[in-house]
């Protein structure tokens, strides 16, 4: 009778266990089989406590810990940031920064030395040639007209394409939405250039490089951070010599961001164009220009 009362009771742990999964557990919102509870990781068959080092807290993931802000990992502990004079907490919260005016020099922050006709930049941390004027080294000379019409027609084009977004009802930025958390990841044009090289003989174009700039940035506030790939595309226009119609090509490449609870990147992407010399074209402008977010994933 002992034995027979034994066997029920093991049956119906192993019953129990199966429903419900082993202690600090609860059902997979898969519906499939268990889980560990928040602060608690899977070990073998069961959940074993997290533990978690003074000054770090339970992950995103629950089933780990992270640093707390200002303290980075160092194997099983945390180690205080370091911040040097100008500096401050990054937006990864396990590193740090210049402030604005200043940029990274070995472990501390410099001043930026900025030259005539020239401001700081959007990213504070160097410096930008004025409007009418190009870098040339250290210091920023004056533009050539034919380079001060490329640069119109650049911004003309930038200008189009938000004009033309707005149209159909979309912001000048190009945003999506992160499905689970409802953060919005948004990319902007911030800077373009074209420059192209001329044949050896000077009355023809050989090829063009252009260069879009453009940031990436988010609202969301989570522990987490987000995969964002971006795709950037430019269309430039080139009519050859003693010819009336113009020809176009397109280029594109695409970007991976990890982006933080309110982070920004910024990127360059450089592109070339290439033209027959048969065609000796004398007249490229870039037409269209736009950067779109492919896919934002939360891990």
């Amino acid at each position: 009778m002992k034995l027979i009362c034994a066997l029920l009771l093991l049956m119906a742990t192993c019953v129990l266990y199966a429903a419900h999964g082993p202690l600090n557990s609860h059902p997979s919102i898969l519906g499939t089989g268990w889980e560990c509870d928040r602060g608690y990781y899977k070990s073998g068959q069961g959940c074993e406590k997290v533990q978690v080092p003074e000054n770090a807290s339970i992950d995103v993931y629950g089933s780990g810990w992270a640093c707390n802000r200002g303290w980075y990992k160092s194997g099983q502990k945390c180690v205080k940031v370091i911040v040097p004079e100008n500096a401050s907490i990054d937006v990864y919260g396990s590193g740090w920064t210049c402030n604005r005016w200043y940029y990274k020099s070995g472990q501390g922050c410099a001043k930026v030395q900025i030259p005539e006709n020239a401001s700081i930049d959007v990213y504070g941390n160097g410096w930008a040639c004025n409007n009418g004027f190009k870098k040339s080294g250290m210091s920023c000379v004056p533009m050539t007209p034919q380079e001060i019409h490329k640069q119109k027609e650049l911004e003309k084009a930038l200008a189009a394409e938000v004009q033309r977004r707005r149209a159909q009802g979309l912001s000048g930025d190009i945003c999506e939405t992160e499905y689970k958390t409802n953060a919005e990841v948004c990319v902007e044009i911030t800077s373009g250039d074209l420059d192209c090289n001329e044949s050896y003989a000077g009355n023809y174009y050989r090829d063009c490089d252009a260069t879009l700039r453009y940031e990436v940035s988010t609202d969301y506030s989570g522990g987490a951070y987000l995969d964002v790939d971006v795709e950037c595309t430019i269309e430039v226009e080139y009519k050859g010599r003693e010819t009336y119609s113009t020809q176009s090509d397109s280029a594109s490449q695409d970007e991976s961001h990890s982006l933080y609870a309110h982070g920004s990147n910024s990127e360059t992407m450089n592109f070339n164009f290439s033209f027959s010399s048969y065609k000796e074209i004398t007249s490229v402008k870039i037409s269209s220009a736009q950067c779109e977010i492919d896919s934002v994933d939360l891990y």
